[in-house]
């Protein structure tokens, strides 16, 4: 056998007249690709589908609470329309409504139990600063501190953070500790500069720091000279009897004036005066002229 030669030409591979690796994967695969397709389907509609229920639940319970005016109405929302962001904000209405209406340990309950179910509403750090203003009202300073404690250290809750400071330093206040609370207050004045609270901050220290007044005994009651009598309010000139008050002429009744008695033999009513005669002018001629 001859060898080729140099010029003989080679091929450079061999051409696959096959189907490729990607087709054959495809016709392996071809039912679960499409079994994949519909659940796909399925799952964007089903998200949809969920959405738009979430939506009209939304909606409705919105549609409610914007209706509710009372106790018994806003309870109605919390209890059919669980799980809704207007059930929550309803939640927080009520609880108002139960303090002002004396139901104080019911309002706090409602507050708990806000948070407890919706952790995320956007009313949640008001919701806090409340009850912890609230259990403060009633004296329960401990759990006040608590709450307010989580509210002042929230990143979140920065646009309160101030007064859950402040708040907490009048609870130090109370219990005696002024340095405890000189610091929380300065806390809130010195990290929260562009609060409306800052200047609440400063007005505390300032209150913190000022001595209080000293009692003094009031000067003695001057003694009376002796012979000398006084009533009650004689040296602010005040009358002491009915004699010593001056008549007060009413302006809108007018006394009659008092005329002379009769004399006596004289008629109560004398007669009405003769009116002198009238003068002739014939029996008085005129001057004459010059």
């Amino acid at each position: 056998m001859s060898a080729d030669s140099p010029d003989t030409p080679r091929p450079l591979a061999e051409i696959a007249h096959g189907p490729g690796a990607f087709e054959q994967f495809l016709d392996r695969n071809q039912k679960n690709l499409m079994i994949l397709g519909i659940l796909g389907v399925l799952g964007i509609a089903g998200v949809v589908v969920y959405r738009g229920i979430e939506q009209s639940k939304e909606t409705t319970a919105g549609a409610a609470f914007n209706k509710a005016d009372d106790l018994a109405s806003l309870q109605g929302v919390v209890k059919n329309h669980n799980g809704t962001t207007a059930a929550g904000s309803a939640m927080l209405l009520l609880a108002t409504r139960q303090w002002t209406e004396g139901q104080q340990d019911t309002a706090i309950e409602t507050l708990r139990s806000f948070l407890t179910q919706y952790p995320t509403h956007a009313g949640r750090h008001t919701a806090r600063a409340s009850l912890g203003a609230k259990l403060m009202a009633q004296g329960k300073n401990a759990e006040a501190n608590e709450i307010l404690s989580q509210l002042s250290d929230d990143p979140e809750a920065r646009f309160l953070a101030p007064y859950g400071l402040i708040t907490r330093g009048d609870i130090a206040k109370a219990a005696g500790d002024t340095k405890l609370a000189e610091s929380l207050y300065q806390q809130a004045r010195d990290e929260y500069p562009e609060s409306s609270f800052a200047d609440t901050a400063t007005r505390r220290i300032s209150l913190l720091k000022a001595k209080p007044p000293v009692e003094i005994e009031p000067p003695p009651a001057p003694t009376p000279a002796p012979g000398s009598e006084t009533t009650p309010g004689s040296e602010l000139g005040i009358p002491s009897s009915e004699d010593d008050v001056p008549a007060v002429t009413n302006p809108f009744i007018v006394e009659p004036t008092p005329t002379a008695p009769p004399v006596e033999g004289e008629s109560p009513n004398p007669p009405p005066a003769e009116a002198p005669p009238a003068e002739n002018p014939a029996e008085n001629p005129a001057p004459e002229q010059p």
